[in-house]
């Protein structure tokens, strides 16, 4: 107990890495790769290990001192932003895609920064070794889509993930953290074996917990984040 008090897991939630300001990006969906250097640093100094989504699937769950890094939606500029870092300071990540996206623009953001992967760019990320995951094919509220629409988009976003890495895709990563029991009954009839959420949580493998890391701030943020000290929305 004291050992996952002091050290507790770090199950962190990323989504694009470029640098940012208030202004051009008010929902906050960047990380500037210096925060997420810092992030990482602070847990190496603390002594975590980390582990990719597949890797904390094969240990039963998430252990005192257990980082997983993960980054949701398909950015382009994880090419440039987290790659790097990750392979600077030797971290395992799992980067979870929408492949009916590719080429296209985030909604939520403008400019340059907002551009997704394309399949090319999907591909070089797996080339560099890194895991990669379903964030389903389009994006949708999985809630809102009838029956026929949902399976769709976890049976064909499973089959393009696999394609590009040939490999089974056994983890994802909800759209938007939204689901309910009908969702993850689907999920788990698509074949995925772990599916994170967005918010802290108990660990349920098909409901898996994540913590969204700041985007604006550094280790010390972080450090309260995982203490359970939170700003709403940070």
């Amino acid at each position: 107990m004291t050992a996952r008090l002091l050290h507790p897991p770090a199950l962190l939630a990323y989504h694009g890495v470029a640098d940012s300001t208030d202004r051009d990006d008010p929902k906050r969906l960047l990380t500037s790769s210096e925060h997420l250097e810092a992030h990482l640093r602070f847990l190496k100094r603390r002594g975590y290990r980390f582990l990719t989504a597949e890797e904390l699937l094969a240990e039963g769950g998430p252990r005192p001192r257990t980082a997983v890094v993960t980054f949701d939606d398909g950015w382009r500029n994880w090419l440039t932003g987290a790659l790097p870092v990750l392979s600077r300071l030797g971290v395992p990540a799992t980067f979870y895609i929408c492949p009916g996206l590719f080429g296209l623009s985030h909604p939520e953001l403008a400019g340059p920064e907002a551009a997704l992967l394309d399949e090319e760019g999907a591909s070089e990320l797996a080339a560099a070794g890194v895991e990669l995951g379903s964030h389903s094919l389009t994006h949708p509220d999985l809630r809102k889509l009838d029956d026929t629409a949902l399976v769709f988009e976890l049976v064909e976003s499973n089959a393009a993930v696999e394609r590009i890495t040939g490999r089974p895709c056994r983890s994802f990563a909800y759209p938007y953290g939204l689901y309910d029991e009908r969702v993850v009954h689907a999920v788990a009839a698509a074949g995925y074996e772990l599916a994170f959420g967005w918010l802290p949580g108990p660990w349920r493998p098909l409901e898996a917990p994540r913590l969204p890391a700041p985007p604006r701030h550094g280790a010390l943020r972080l450090a309260l984040k995982l203490a359970g000290l939170r700003r709403r929305g940070r």
